[in-house]
């Protein structure tokens, strides 16, 4: 089973309260090697290897232009010997040394994939924090999912079968996070941006 779901056994691994100890405590011991080769496997074939940093644009007026992309080579060399540095100090790739570790207690307000979303986490980790995030993120129950995957029927109608897929998906995402409150149109006073919920006043 953990051979066929990957994902199931990378989430409690990656999971920093759980880790690898939490499997061998709580799963059979004949599961264990297939659940740690399966999640090591989707770790090497998906997401070890170096992250690309994207700068942002600061103006369409900046000059030098070669600069600019002098500096951008710079920042991914820099990187480059970062994340070199950091796995020789490890003497292992980031997902053993992760699920190695001693488990951690996460306050009671935090959640794992809100632990990995943290800056200090993300410099740490910066391959495997997008496993994490990944993975983390997955719903628990489909019936969300679902319900996006019948609205965009609605979106993609007759008179629009010239919309992109990479359109459509973005047009779900907006209008999933604005019914959930995650940003707020700039129309009733947001700037149309990811925002704190707890923040937001009212439901949209």
């Amino acid at each position: 089973m953990t051979e066929d779901v990957p994902v199931y056994a990378a989430a409690l691994l990656l999971d920093p309260s759980k880790r690898k100890s939490y499997i061998e405590e709580c799963w059979p011991k004949e599961w264990h090697e297939g659940a740690f080769a399966a999640a090591r496997s989707l770790w090497k074939e998906e997401y070890n290897y170096d992250v690309e940093i994207h700068l942002p644009e600061q103006s369409l007026a900046v000059p030098a232009l070669s600069k600019r992309k002098k500096d951008t080579m710079l920042s991914k060399m820099r990187l480059e010997v970062r994340n070199k540095t950091m796995t020789r100090a490890r003497g292992k790739d980031d997902f053993d040394s992760f699920i190695s570790e001693a488990p951690i207690t996460l306050a009671d307000d935090t959640t794992p994939l809100q632990w990995w979303c943290s800056e200090d986490v993300r410099t740490a980790y910066p391959r495997l924090s997008r496993m994490a995030i990944d993975i983390l993120s997955v719903p628990a129950e489909s019936a969300e999912p679902e319900r996006t995957f019948s609205g965009a029927r609605r979106t993609a109608r007759w008179d629009r079968l010239r919309l992109l897929i990479e359109s459509i998906e973005k047009i779900e995402c907006i209008g999933n996070w604005l019914r959930e409150g995650h940003i707020r149109p700039s129309a009733e006073g947001g700037i149309g941006l990811p925002c704190d919920p707890e923040a937001i006043e009212g439901d949209i």
